[in-house]
This record gives C-alpha cells, structure tokens and sequence, in this order.
C-alpha cells in the first residue's frame, strides 16, 4: 500500500506538470473573475449643474428622472389658467387635504395665467413659503416632507411646508427622570424640540443655525447658543466641527458625539447628552452651545465637565441645604461604585491586618468552603450582574425590572447557597449596583462599569497598591481631557474659586451672581439686560 501510493503521487505530479507546460495542445488560462458594475451616485454627475433649469419642460423631465423608481413620490401637472404647473411631493410625508385645499385647487380654480411667483404667494393660503433655484435644495426639501411646485416661464421653484408626520407625543424623560420640576422630555421631531425650548427660552438672542449632516439620509441639524453670553470661540468651533462631518447618514446623537469630541478614545464623556429641556436651557444660559438632530430626542451640550456630569436637575428645584446634601452623597456614591469591589478584593487578599479582628472572624466564617479566591469571586459577580442588568434593558419594560431584580436575588441566593461565592460578596455587589444608579448621567454610569474590572484585576494582584496605581492613571487621564478646550476637570483642576459654589454644594441663588469662569461667558454677569463687551465683562470679574 505505501509502494501504491508513492506511485500514485508521482503519477499525479507528473500529469499536473505535463498539463501545466500545455502539452498536446492543452493550456490553462488562469483569468481574474470580472467584477460586478458598480454604479456610484455622484451629485456632481446627478445634479450638475446645481441649478434648476430655467426651460419649463427641462426642469420637469430633470426632476422625474432623479425622483424616478421613486413609487411614493407622486406629480400632479394642471393649469392655472394658460399657465402650466407641475406639483410634486412624497406622498407619506405630507398632509394630503392641506395638499389639496391649499395648493391644488386654488390652482384650478384660477382663471387668468400666472405672471410671477410672487403672484403665486398671494394666491396660496399657506404662511410657509419660499424660492430657491438650488436642485440640491429642492430635492432635500421634498425628501422632508414638503411640496415643490414648477411653474411655466418661472426661472424658479416653489417650495411650501406641508409636512405631516406621526410623532410621538411629549411624555416624561425615562433616561432622567425626576421627581419635582418640568416633567417634559424632547422627543424625536426637530420642530417640537425646538418649540419646546422656546417655551422656556423666548428672548431672540437666542440664535439657532440650521445644516444638513448625511449624504444620503440629509438629517437636519440645528445648533443654538445665547448671542452675548456664549465665547464666540465656542461657537465657531462647533460649527466647523459639525461641517467637517462626513458620513452617509445620522441617526441618533451618538453619532455626532463620536465625530465631534476631542478624545474619541476616552470612556468618559466629553460632551454632555440629555433630553431634558431645561437643562438645555440652563445650559445655554451658562454660556455652552447646544445641538439639536431631528430624529432623537437626546440633545448634546458642549463643552461639559465632568462634576457637570454629577449635578442634577433636581439639584436646584429644591432646597439648597437639601440639595447639598444630596450632592455630595452622590459623589460620594459615585466613588464607592468605582472602589468597592477593589477595595473588598485587597483587604480580604493583602491586607487583613487593617480589618478589625471580629470583624476578620465573621468573614472567614462566610468563606469557608468558597473553592475560588477573592478577586476570582468578585469578577463572577460582576460579571453576572452586568448580563442581568443587559438582560433587564433588552426585555420589554413591564417584565424587564422584575427580571432583573429576581434574577439577581436567584442568581445570589443560589451561588451562595452552592458554596460558589461567599455572602459578603453578594452584598458588595449588591452595595456597588445600587450606588452606580445614583449617577445622573447615564454615559458616565457606563463608564465606571467597565472600569470596575482593572481595579478589581489590580486590586487581586497588588493590593492597595494596585488600588492607588489605578486612581493615580485615572486622575491624571480625567485632568488631561478637554471638552472642546475647557479642562474636563474644571474647575477643581485648574482651580477656579467663584465655580466652587456650584461643584460639591449648591449655594442659595442670591450667592450665585455671575456664570461659571470656566466656559468663560462673554456676559459674566446672570441677569444682564443687555449683552456687555468682552473687554467690560473682564474687567467686572
């Protein structure tokens, strides 16, 4: 058998080399497979020129072929008159009877031939109006619900507001929720957010500009700021960071927060997400800029600190005594989420000494018979904890909570009971959970649940000293971040004393006069009537 299949192999080498020299006339041509045609949509070769033709039936043919295979795009050709007309919307998004009662049948009802738009304007009882002789314009305006209507002899087109979506109505905000003060949340429509924060913010120096973000999905993009009160700089920055964004489509605030901030690397976040509108306002007031997206209801402020990211809106609904205490029991829950379970892991593993001996007692008792060290157990739980609390999230939201909670009581009870972990742990985890939900920002809470696991993993390694390493790295990583050139730290480092009223504690409002330093407002002054110059505003601080 060996002998066979040496000759088999030597007679295959040779028949591949006889058929690779083409001998008997035979030769294998290796080709490269042909790629598929690729056809790019290029609004350069689409569009161009940018420019609506000024030839009546050029611009119609123009339009149906770049609105074309497009089933929900309907057109509507009548005459007004002598005068021919060509309406076209995308059906889905508009409100038909508007549509019809609005635009249609005055048209109809027309006797005499149309001589100018603006002619036009007055003959349609509609307040949103206007002109534009961009392609580019009129086909994003028809794709956000609104109608373009050609007219004959007309070196422009029509663009008119009738759009009608369903959206959600305006309901308490589950991502911050809060038991006094404004209950409203922003939701998904650009308009309704912005009328929302008009209601609490009515004054015109309050200044809005509009862009469009997304080849393809052309999501509108609104950024406000308060005219006289924000850094110029700020503002400019803002608006060159939003036109250097460069991607098909925009769907959620996340993806401008990504493109935008100064440290994409970082765990913590550098600017600030919320779908509070008076925090939007306060924000704005304060001297930041805020950036509204049509289609989610969360809305970004920048720059932001990170004891920015601690403070709740409650903060200043109620009391300040109260809400100083509250403060700085949440910082201090902020920290204990972060250091607990190290801190577990490296007494009970390096340090027993620092425990108090009845204490040292009781827990050993609770670990006879755990077959894992400390550090092993912890990370268990740990990670048990964050699959139940993603478990709890996925879940619809009437069983999601209950899943959760009895799932970890289980969960806990059983890996006792099994000798898997110890009781003491189950406590700690339980302590560390609850202690991370007193955190106001969510992004932030994200952050400190992964970097519980280094603390804990150098924590079982070298003890406290492992511990203070970790704090050290993470001190000098949140003083080396900005947000869009503001020390993420301020204004504990720098230090910056006026600010100091508002970090740990909250002050009585009589106490806090002037604006934070540290997002250096060209108004410093609250209450100004009247914008001040740069140079006046320095000197009165």
């Amino acid at each position: 058998m060996h002998a066979l299949g040496i000759m088999t192999g030597d007679a295959l080498h040779i028949i591949g080399s006889f058929l690779k020299k083409g001998a008997c006339g035979i030769k294998f041509i290796r080709r490269k497979p042909t790629p598929p045609t690729r056809y790019v949509w290029s609004d350069d070769q689409q569009l161009s020129p940018n420019v609506i033709p000024s030839v009546y039936d050029e611009a119609c043919s123009l339009v149906r072929t770049i609105w074309s295979n497009c089933d929900d795009v309907e057109f509507r050709d009548i005459r007004a008159g002598d005068t021919r007309v060509t309406i076209f919307w995308v059906g889905t998004l508009i409100d038909k009877l508007l549509v019809q009662t609005g635009i249609v049948e005055p048209l109809i009802r027309l006797k005499e031939p149309i001589t100018g738009l603006e002619a036009l304007e007055q003959l349609l009882p509609i307040p949103s109006y206007r002109q534009t002789d961009k392609l580019q314009e009129l086909n994003q305006a028809v794709g956000s619900g609104m109608a373009a209507i050609l007219v004959e002899n007309g070196e422009q087109a029509v663009i008119i507001d009738v759009a009608s979506f369903t959206e959600r109505p305006i309901e308490k905000s589950d991502l911050e929720p809060s038991v006094i003060g404004p209950q409203a949340a922003f939701v998904e429509n650009l308009q309704s957010n912005i009328a929302l924060l008009r209601r609490r913010l009515s004054s015109p120096r309050v200044k809005m500009e509009f862009s469009t973000i997304g080849t393809i999905s052309q999501t509108q993009v609104a950024m406000l700021y308060v005219d006289g009160v924000v850094k110029p700089e700020y503002v400019e920055e803002t608006r060159k960071r939003l036109k250097r964004i460069c991607i098909d489509g925009i769907f959620d605030a996340n993806y401008v927060d990504e493109l935008i901030k100064d440290e994409p690397y970082s765990l913590f976040p550098t600017v600030q997400s919320t779908e509070r509108p008076d925090r939007v306002a306060a924000g704005l007031l304060e001297g930041r800029v805020s950036i509204m997206i049509d289609g989610t209801p969360l809305v970004i402020l920048v720059p932001v600190s990170f004891f920015g990211l601690l403070q709740s809106d409650e903060d200043y609904y109620q009391n300040f005594i109260t809400a100083s205490a509250v403060r700085l029991l949440r910082h201090c829950a902020f920290w204990l989420s972060l250091l607990t379970p190290s801190l577990y892991v490296a007494l009970l593993t390096y340090h027993q000494e620092m425990i108090p001996t009845v204490l040292l007692v009781t827990l050993v008792k609770s670990r006879e018979g755990v077959p894992f060290p400390a550090f092993v157990e912890m990370l268990l739980m740990e990670f048990s904890f964050e699959i139940l609390r993603e478990a709890g999230v996925r879940l619809p939201r009437g069983i999601g909570q209950s899943v959760s909670i009895v799932g970890a009581l289980v969960v806990g009870e059983a890996a006792v009971n099994a000798g898997i972990v110890s009781p003491l742990v189950v406590i700690v985890e339980a302590l560390t959970g609850i202690a991370s939900f007193s955190v106001p920002s969510f992004y932030l809470g994200s952050s400190v649940r992964f970097l519980r696991f280094p603390f804990v993993l150098l924590a079982g390694a070298f003890g406290l000293y492992g511990i203070v390493i970790a704090f050290l790295i993470l001190l000098t990583h949140l003083v080396s971040l900005r947000s869009f050139g503001v020390p993420y730290f301020a204004p504990v480092a720098p230090s910056i004393g006026k600010d100091m009223k508002d970090v740990f504690v909250r002050v009585p409002w009589w106490k806090m006069r002037t604006r934070p330093q540290m997002f250096e407002p060209v108004d410093a002054k609250r209450g100004q009537n009247n914008p001040v110059s740069d140079s006046e505003s320095r000197d009165e601080r």
